[in-house]
């Protein structure tokens, strides 16, 4: 770096990047930031499209070229389990008793020993 007149004169910041504390460089990267983005947005739906149009009738085969069947989703799905207890808020659901009720509130123990309040050594003691 060489010094000008009490000015710093040298290369720019890694990746051609403009001083952020110059007052000119946050306006027009924030634009060119923008800028960008929906260019990006827009060549990413163009692509959307130009697959739907040209590959999309691979979605119904598999990969020897039989034709898939149409898997049907169950119409109705249960919140909660009936082989896992449910876990909320440190609260083990109502399945507490059973043995992996008990692994996970013994596992619970153990996680959080290290935050869990202790009584200091008399040496430690205010006095």
């Amino acid at each position: 770096m060489a010094a000008t007149r009490g000015r710093t004169v040298g290369r720019g910041l890694p990746g051609g990047c403009q001083d952020p504390k110059s007052q000119q460089a946050v306006p027009r990267a924030g634009v060119q930031q923008d800028q960008l983005w929906r260019e990006l947005l827009e060549a990413e739906g163009r692509c959307r499209q130009r697959w739907a149009q040209n590959w999309s009738f691979l979605k119904d085969y598999d990969p020897m070229g039989n034709r898939k069947d149409a898997v049907r989703l169950p119409e109705h799905v249960p919140f909660f389990s009936d082989t896992v207890p449910n876990s909320m808020n440190q609260v083990v659901g109502s399945r507490v008793d059973t043995p992996l009720g008990r692994v996970l509130s013994s596992m619970d123990f153990f996680f959080v020993e290290g935050t869990r309040k202790k009584r200091l050594d008399d040496e430690l003691q205010p006095v």
